[in-house]
């Protein structure tokens, strides 16, 4: 464990973290092709936490605001975040703003890829239906796109 290491990891850390938000984890899997000292890595990880430089709580935000932009919903922001070890109670919160209105957003997507008119044809609306799943859509919100 030298200085020039924790030099390294100072500088990967910021270069990452100066072009967008990155979770803990991420940066954790980024760093580990370094094959750099593991307590280290972690220590200046939560370095730069503890200076609010790194936040896991930013980068969720992040990610719930480019989800929503892309269309996609909250089941999608959930599998995505839970993959980066943030915590579900703070991802649902995040997804249950009154900002986000995934209801208008799954009809916005089905309408978008599918055009205005509804279905007549089932296996035509089960088709919709599984694309707003594959999105990342609750049932409800499904359920509402097709009224």
């Amino acid at each position: 464990m030298s200085d020039n290491d924790a030099k390294i990891i100072r500088h990967k850390l910021t270069r990452l973290l100066s072009r967008r938000e990155h979770s803990q984890t991420e940066l954790r899997k980024k760093l580990a092709d370094l094959e750099l000292d593991r307590d280290l890595v972690d220590d200046t990880i939560e370095q730069f936490a503890k200076k609010d430089i790194q936040s896991d709580v930013r980068y969720a935000e992040a990610v719930v605001r480019g989800a929503y932009r892309k269309g996609k919903g909250p089941v999608f922001i959930e599998r995505t975040l839970y993959n980066h070890d943030i915590d579900l109670q703070l991802v649902r919160a995040l997804t249950k703003d009154e900002s986000f209105d995934w209801f208008e957003s799954s009809k916005a997507v089905r309408v978008k890829r599918f055009g205005d008119e509804l279905p007549d044809d089932w296996t035509y609306k089960q088709k919709q239906m599984r694309f707003l799943q594959y999105r990342g859509f609750t049932q409800e919100q499904i359920k509402y796109a097709f009224e």
